[in-house]
């Protein structure tokens, strides 16, 4: 079986370096919160700054001289920073606090709320032809 290649879904944006925090603003500013929604809002927030700095701090560990006495101490905080790992940890972390904010598709479906303008997807569009 020939390997599937990926292609670009248009409502993706490329994500620049730095970028996943604008964008989750954005998203956030574009929403209707509520007061009591600002904790949630600042966390998302966060791990979306937390998961754009994590490979410069992994590559700032890396730069750092060898020293006995902090080996240890800089490769724990490389693999703690390490982008992939923050990631993982991180990124379903990111999801639920928007789901929990309505700004995820799945929130806004179970909240009766229409997805936004652009059409039906291709899935949808397969899917009603089936049915």
């Amino acid at each position: 079986m020939p390997p599937r290649s990926r292609r670009k879904i248009a409502a993706v944006p490329d994500v620049p370096a730095g970028g996943l925090a604008r964008f989750v603003r954005e998203t956030l500013e574009k929403l209707q919160l509520q007061p009591e929604d600002a904790a949630v809002s600042a966390l998302a927030v966060e791990y979306a700054e937390t998961i754009d700095n994590a490979a410069e701090l992994a590559k700032a560990a890396e730069a750092l001289p060898y020293d006995p006495d902090t080996a240890v101490m800089v490769a724990r905080l490389k693999t703690r920073v390490d982008a992939h790992v923050v990631m993982v940890d991180l990124g379903p972390k990111l999801l639920a606090a928007l789901d929990a904010l309505g700004a995820t598709p799945k929130a806004r479906q179970v909240a009766g709320k229409p997805a936004p303008a652009g059409g039906k997807s291709k899935l949808t569009a397969l899917r009603e032809g089936l049915a």
